[in-house]
């Protein structure tokens, strides 16, 4: 009676009940796993996102210091500019623009996007993308290579707002039009804002699923299919500058302003 009641109570688990406990750690392990494979996914996006935003952002400050810098002319120095260099400026699959201004020649300001010495006072940066999809800038008095700010690029798109009033001119921008509708209707003096829109992207394939997206940016209209993610990034600079030399040097609005 001893021996068999003992060898009852050391009764072991039979085979069936090791496998489910087996199927029920694995479940448990699965759900596990999945939680950090989400979690580890939602990291990386606000990640992408972040580095986007900062991105962005920087981008639009430095190009918006550059466009409000646009035909200043330093008073030490006799020189004027035009505030966009439209021979270094060109519509594309993504744009390109080129922005003067005169500074004093003491070393100091008179420094391109490089950081370059521009020996004449005349400062001319060019923005442009690269085929890196990197926004770059160029220091064109000094003939430097151009150095990259931010990558991701998807689109680089510029429209100039631009005073249609040749005989008039009242210091308003009438309408926004690409470098080359500019170009051909001679009103390339007449520029008094720059829109900049900037899409950019996440650089890796970090979503789950190919995404259908669509941009409108500035005046071309773009669609994606990837597992990337977007932002679009878009502001209007007003130059004083150029409006200011457009009312200033120009007869015809003195004569205007003057009722004659």
């Amino acid at each position: 009676m001893k021996s068999s009641f003992i060898s009852a109570k050391q009764k072991g688990f039979s085979l069936v009940e090791l496998m489910v406990a087996a199927l029920l750690g694995l479940v448990l392990l699965g759900g596990v796993i999945q939680l950090f494979l989400g979690s580890n996914e939602n990291y990386r996006m606000q990640d992408e996102l972040a580095s986007i935003q900062e991105d962005g952002r920087f981008a639009l400050m430095f190009l918006n210091e550059q466009i409000e810098m646009a035909g200043w002319t330093d008073p030490s120095s006799s020189q004027v500019v035009s505030a966009i260099d439209f021979g270094n400026s060109a519509d594309g699959l993504n744009d390109t623009i080129a922005m003067s201004y005169v500074r004093a020649i003491d070393g100091v300001n008179n420094l391109d996007c490089n950081g370059n010495v521009v020996l004449n006072g005349i400062v001319t940066n060019q923005f442009s993308v690269n085929a890196d999809n990197e926004l770059v800038c160029r220091g064109m008095g000094a003939g430097g290579v151009a150095q990259p700010l931010i990558s991701g690029v998807s689109s680089f798109q510029v429209l100039y707002g631009v005073e249609t009033e040749l005989v008039c001119p009242d210091g308003v921008v009438d309408r926004y039009m690409t470098r080359d509708e500019v170009n051909a209707a001679g009103l390339t003096g007449n520029v008094m804002a720059v829109r900049v829109s900037l899409l950019l992207n996440s650089g890796e394939e970090i979503l789950a699923e190919n995404l259908t997206d669509q941009f409108q940016v500035a005046d071309q209209n773009l669609n994606f299919n990837d597992r990337r993610v977007r932002r679009l990034f878009q502001e209007t600079v007003f130059m004083p500058n150029s409006a200011y030399n457009i009312l200033v040097n120009s007869d015809a609005a003195v004569k205007c302003m003057s009722g004659f």
